[in-house]
């Protein structure tokens, strides 16, 4: 950490010095505009919107899973345009079109070139809240499938899981973009977002093992699972609307939520039982999240 002392400019404003380093690594000079934040205990200084350009980045390579991996990267850290060269051009395009909202496919020139359009100015609760609205149709469904054996309803829980994952990387790209001007407000964001996306992939889970087992047990499974729906609905509701007391609830509840998850019903169940008990931590952490969230507030 470097101090720098105030300095008076005219007669009713003060200043300090910036760095020359960092001047010149965002490309500014004299004149060049930065964004100032003000908050309460502290002031951000960035580059202004005319210093930062457009991030380019370029792909080299023929292992398709690193290839789909450095996508992925890449677009959360904020890239605009990812230009790939690789010989394995149809299965890069297959594996990830439709992945990452707001990516447009062109192949010019023998050169995939991925072009992000997503918007800077999203409200993060909006995106959060639409990833809640695809964990609790999933949940639903899941339930549903469960009481009626209705197999036929795992496709649309495959689906929106495969919804949930889009809306998980354009959470984090969101994230990324804006957690310079407020990051102790966007790592509530980033937990509640992950482990949302968690409670996503065990859902994905039951309803494979489901899919492909006999499973036992079953009214006792559907008991346990629409408590634990119950219970992540209270965790978000507490994070989304900032009710500390909802929270702690929430959080006392979860001991004995946990036990009941953990007993032994059959060997047949144990697997569901196990994703079940998984949830209940997901939506605990919300919950913690959605404490610290209050506390600050």
């Amino acid at each position: 950490m470097e101090v720098r002392r105030i300095i008076r400019v005219g007669e009713r404003s003060f200043g300090i010095t910036l760095p020359k380093e960092w001047v010149e690594l965002h490309g500014l000079g004299v004149g060049s505009p930065v964004k100032i934040i003000v908050d309460r205990e502290k002031i951000t200084v960035l580059p202004g919107a005319e210093a930062g350009g457009m991030k380019k980045v370029l792909i080299k390579g023929d292992d398709v899973e690193k290839i789909i991996r450095d996508i992925i990267a890449y677009y959360i850290e904020g890239a605009e345009e990812l230009d790939v060269e690789t010989g394995n051009m149809s299965a890069v395009v297959t594996r990830i079109e439709g992945k990452l909202p707001g990516v447009v496919l062109m192949e010019i020139g023998g050169v995939l070139k991925l072009r992000i359009v997503t918007k800077e100015d999203i409200n993060i609760d909006e995106v959060v809240r639409s990833m809640y609205t695809t964990v609790d149709a999933m949940f639903t469904l899941f339930l549903q499938m469960l009481s009626s054996d209705k197999r036929e309803l795992a496709e649309e829980i495959l689906r929106l899981d495969d919804q949930l994952d889009r809306l998980y990387f354009f959470s984090l790209r969101t994230v990324k973009r804006n957690i310079i001007q407020r990051p102790e407000h966007y790592v509530d964001y980033v937990i509640t977002i992950k482990n949302l996306e968690h409670v996503g992939d065990a859902i994905d889970r039951a309803t494979n093992y489901y899919l492909k087992n006999e499973l036992g047990c079953k009214e006792e499974v559907i008991s346990l699972f629409k408590k634990v729906y119950g219970f992540l609905q209270q965790a978000f509701e507490a994070f989304y609307n900032n009710d500390a007391s909802k929270a702690l609830a929430v959080l006392i509840s979860r001991a004995a939520l946990e036990k009941e998850s953990l007993r032994a019903i059959c060997p047949q169940a144990t697997a569901v039982m196990h994703e079940a008990a998984s949830i209940i931590g997901f939506a605990a952490d919300i919950a913690e999240a959605a404490y610290s969230k209050c506390a600050r507030k």
